[in-house]
């Protein structure tokens, strides 16, 4: 009976990881259309500053920065890439994609920072790949870039 149930345990262990892993490709849809980031899906694993205010469940403030876009790009790609589990996957002046892998078990986020031009904001979205629920992983990282901007 005991072998039974390992063996079970062992083959739920398989298919989550061979789940993860199929799940974890980079998303078709990212990037800016029409000066909007993609919209959030209806999980909580998602936050965006283009989302309605009126959704707190997904919802998170603009940020405001007082440098160039240049300069506020760039630092906030200096801070990610220097915490050693992201990569840009696209980058152009007043837009960047990451990749950004949990620690445990390599899960995949998706953070996108978009300056719209002649604003001196900067529109984030910062969503989960894989499961349904990401423990406010998502909004806890677009605090710590906006603490890193706002002096």
């Amino acid at each position: 009976m005991v072998r039974w149930i390992l063996v079970v345990v062992i083959a739920m262990l398989i298919g989550f990881f061979v789940y993860v892993d199929m799940n974890n490709g980079v998303p078709d849809h990212l990037g800016v259309n029409e000066g909007l980031l993609a919209p959030c899906p209806d999980m909580p694993n998602c936050v965006s500053s283009q989302a309605p205010v009126e959704d707190e469940q997904h919802y998170v403030e603009p940020i405001i920065y007082r440098t160039s876009v240049k300069l506020a790009q760039l630092k906030v790609e200096q801070a990610l890439l220097s915490q050693g589990n992201g990569r840009i996957i696209d980058s152009r002046l007043g837009y960047t994609h990451f990749e950004i892998s949990s620690d445990l078990f390599g899960f995949k986020d998706d953070l996108e920072i978009y300056f719209p031009e002649a604003d001196s904001v900067m529109h984030v979205r910062s969503a989960s790949r894989v499961g349904y629920d990401d423990l406010d992983v998502n909004r806890e990282r677009v605090r710590q870039i906006q603490d890193l901007l706002v002096d």
